[in-house]
């Protein structure tokens, strides 16, 4: 059976992740960087879904959270996944920051010509090979209106969809990130999934017309 995580692990073992965690906790600061750059993809596209697709707004939050994370590594329990430590972060602070956001669309950087900036956490963009140009730009369209009825739900609805249907967390995991009850989990994700479809419903209109 492998050892690696099931989501969040940035591609290291949870031995690999907890040997980083205890010498970056040492103040080990080559360790942490290793640590958090396993981690930026998850996280600018965690903070990509929070800012309503707005590429900028995501750049800046996720870089936020890094810096956040780099500066209060010793704060961290091992008791849970670096990863559900990282979405805490990452959620309160788009909460904080970042509730109403403008609607430019996100761009992702290519990953023919990706970024040289030092500090870049913008992540590549991956393509399915078997996707032509028509389903991707289908696929694109789709997923700029969605984004956009996310932008319309306030913070605590926004962040239980993306926790739960983008990222794939389960509903104890949001619990732990959010820091609340089961309960309210499961209420808040049930009350989000009928606005959401409240604001699509002209879409799927439109897609059975």
């Amino acid at each position: 059976m492998s050892n690696k995580a099931t989501y969040g692990s940035g591609g290291l073992s949870r031995d690999e992740e907890r040997v980083l965690v205890e010498r970056a906790q040492a103040g080990d600061e080559q360790a942490l960087e290793e640590l958090l750059a396993a981690h930026q993809d998850l996280v600018y596209r965690t903070a990509l879904r929070f800012t309503a697709g707005c590429e900028e707004p995501a750049f800046e939050l996720a870089q936020e959270v890094l810096i956040s994370a780099f500066r209060h590594i010793k704060k961290f329990r091992a008791q849970s996944r670096l990863s559900t430590w990282l979405y805490r972060i990452t959620a309160n602070l788009a909460k904080n920051r970042y509730v109403v956001v403008n609607r430019e669309r996100a761009r992702f950087t290519s990953l023919d010509n990706p970024s040289s900036g030092e500090n870049d956490v913008r992540p590549r963009e991956w393509r399915d090979a078997g996707v032509g140009p028509r389903q991707q730009a289908e696929g694109n369209e789709a997923m700029e209106i969605l984004h956009e009825r996310l932008g319309r739900l306030e913070p605590e609805w926004r962040e239980v969809i993306v926790l739960r249907y983008f990222e794939d967390l389960s509903y104890e995991e949001i619990s732990e990130v959010l820091d609340v009850p089961l309960g309210t989990v499961k209420s808040r994700i049930n009350r989000a999934r009928r606005m959401l479809r409240e604001l699509m419903e002209d879409v799927m209109e439109e897609g059975h017309a």
